[in-house]
């Protein structure tokens, strides 16, 4: 396979295109979307994830007063609302949720509403923030999650009903994964 190189400011999108979000930050009076593809899981008891976020964002001092957000997994019916969301900014007065159709879903354990048209949702409280500058990694404690009973049987998702969720590659393209595949188990050798 051959292969050239890359400008090493572009070389993040080989390692990313994650699983596009939809983050929700509110305070009870405030509320704010933005579209984030830097998410990962970091462990599994206590559940915990991290997200990085820039600092000038509008949401970022509704995290820092709360010390918490939503992460809302959408699907590829909804390109356009995730594309919106991470292209507008809160600074504006803007309400993300009606300017792209979107219904807030009242959160069970954090004050931010969620996205109720979400495959999956995550209430997270952050427990350290590691600052790198101009952005800032936000490690959170998963307190409560949900996820469609359709598309993800059991908590994990199942591409055989039909879920394409949305993977971001830059500017106003994405790909979506949609397709399930199955390794073969290795069996050493006698």
């Amino acid at each position: 396979m051959e292969k050239a190189p890359l400008d090493l400011s572009g070389a993040y999108r080989l390692l990313n295109p994650g699983c596009v979000v939809l983050v929700s930050t509110g305070d009870g009076r405030t509320d704010n979307l933005f579209a984030l593809t830097w998410n990962m899981p970091v462990r599994k008891e206590p559940c915990t994830v991290a997200v990085l976020t820039g600092k000038r964002h509008f949401s970022y001092p509704l995290v820092e007063r709360t010390g918490e957000f939503g992460i809302n997994v959408l699907d590829a019916r909804l390109v356009d609302a995730i594309y919106g969301c991470g292209t507008t900014t809160g600074h504006t007065g803007l309400d993300k949720f009606r300017a792209f159709g979107l219904t807030r879903q009242r959160p069970r354990k954090i004050k931010p509403p969620l996205v109720e048209e979400a495959v999956a949702t995550l209430e997270c409280r952050v427990a350290q923030v590691v600052d790198l500058g101009a952005s800032a990694l936000l490690i959170a404690n998963v307190l409560h999650a949900m996820a469609s009973t359709e598309h993800c049987p059991g908590g994990n998702y199942s591409f055989g009903s039909g879920l394409e969720l949305v993977h971001h590659l830059g500017g106003t393209r994405f790909a979506l994964s949609g397709k399930e595949i199955h390794a073969r188990k290795y069996m050493p050798k006698a």
